[in-house]
């Protein structure tokens, strides 16, 4: 109970600390926060402290202040949550430091370097050639793949690690680690899914013969390859008008060099040369932009073609007729 009360007392202190240096929340925020704080406080005070961290976690969410944070390390403490603790002692000892608060700092510093023999460690390796899509979750929280194989902090007793990966079966195990130990665990290669059975057919279903794709219209494939044709021949003079834009300006920068600032000899042969690169150069961007255009234009033209029926594929059978006078047989089909 000393222990307590004197955890409690040397909290309290950055408490008072905390929220008078700290910005204040927001109106509704800060009273919500305040509240619960002050519920968690009262719990905590009663040794209750399994009630206390959620309300402490509430109230730290409404308004982060670094007396909240400091509070639910220590609960966080004394549920055994070791190393929830110790990290929450590092990231309000990283606050303080910014806040030019030595005193928090000096306490969550002393808080966190007492915890540390204390706190046990995880890794968790990976199988050999894992397939592609594998995810490892360490309690519903997937682990960054750069954490895999090294030993990390975590908290005291049970944890859930599970593995999957597309096309295979999912694998869960439970590992217990205990204050101060390491560790660890290799996952075992996954087992691939069995792919299902196709569904057999209904009986009594009707089977549908699909009707023969005939190729596409004469009229449409001539069109469309008329026009990729035309457009590989309009980004051809494209090009050529680029390679003419390039060499005009490869003359004006020999003639009156990199900056294109000429002589006062040479300034009207150089500023023609200037204008005829410019040109060449706009004429070959359009030509090779329509080009280019064509060239879709014709390739939509041709797989949009409507499908018309083979003269060739005709199909026929012979069929009964009853008549008034008795029966006979019929020619039916496609032709």
């Amino acid at each position: 109970m000393k222990y307590v009360l004197g955890a409690l007392l040397a909290v309290s202190v950055c408490v008072e600390h905390a929220h008078a240096q700290s910005p204040p929340a927001s109106g509704n925020s800060s009273a919500l926060a305040e509240q619960l704080f002050n519920q968690a406080r009262d719990l905590a005070k009663a040794n209750q402290w399994a009630e206390a961290c959620p309300k402490f976690e509430a109230s730290l969410r409404y308004d982060p202040v670094l007396g909240t944070r400091l509070n639910l390390a220590t609960c966080y403490e004394h549920i055994g949550k070791l190393a929830s603790a110790w990290g929450l002692y590092r990231e309000s000892l990283e606050l303080a430091r910014k806040a030019g608060d030595t005193k928090r700092a000096d306490y969550a510093n002393k808080q966190a370097t007492a915890l540390e023999p204390r706190l046990p460690k995880l890794a968790i390796f990976l199988p050999p050639n894992p397939p592609p899509g594998f995810v490892v979750r360490r309690d519903d929280t997937p682990v960054d793949a750069g954490a895999l194989g090294v030993a990390l902090y975590v908290d005291p007793g049970p944890h859930t690690v599970t593995a999957s990966a597309p096309g295979f079966e999912a694998f869960s195990v439970s590992v217990t680690v205990v204050e101060g130990k390491t560790e660890s665990f290799a996952i075992p290669a996954l087992v691939a899914r069995p792919s299902e059975p196709a569904a057999p057919p209904r009986r009594g279903a009707e089977l549908v013969e699909r009707e023969p794709v005939s190729p596409a219209s004469n009229t449409r494939i001539y069109a469309s390859l008329g026009l990729g044709a035309g457009g590989v021949v309009l980004a051809g003079v494209g090009l050529v008008f680029g390679a003419k834009a390039r060499s005009s300006y490869n003359d004006a920068r020999s003639l009156c060099g990199a900056d294109l600032v000429c002589p006062a000899a040479d300034f009207d042969r150089g500023k023609q040369k200037v204008d005829d690169a410019r040109s060449s150069a706009t004429i070959s961007t359009v030509m090779v932009i329509g080009g280019g255009a064509a060239i879709a234009a014709g390739a939509i033209l041709y797989f949009t073609a409507p499908r018309r029926r083979d003269p060739e594929q005709a199909t026929a059978r012979l069929v009964p007729v009853p008549h008034d006078r008795g029966a006979g047989v019929a020619l039916q089909g496609t032709f």
